[in-house]
């Protein structure tokens, strides 16, 4: 969404919010203690972004099984599955 917001495509950033709001196959989950410890692991384990590791984190939680990102970098990570959008 940061793109869309950089350019000032309001469009495009309510379009984000209604798939992040309705899509069936998405689960927004609220940050919680366990997450945030999990999320420390990652970034001592890993030396990545805290960001990426509480999104890593966060999927982690309820056992998902893959990590969609564009970030070849977060598949060093061996606790999930990270698939690239260019692997689909």
């Amino acid at each position: 969404m940061v793109q869309p917001i950089k350019v000032n495509r309001l469009d495009l950033v309510e379009q984000y919010k209604y798939l992040l709001n309705n899509a069936s196959n998405m689960e927004v989950i609220e940050i919680n203690t366990t997450i945030a410890v999990k999320a420390a692991e990652l970034r001592a384990k890993y030396n990545l972004k805290t960001p990426d590791t509480i999104q890593m984190a966060t999927a982690l939680e309820p056992n998902a099984a893959y990590f969609l990102t564009n970030d070849i970098r977060l598949k060093t990570v061996k606790e999930i599955t990270t698939i690239t959008v260019s692997e689909i």
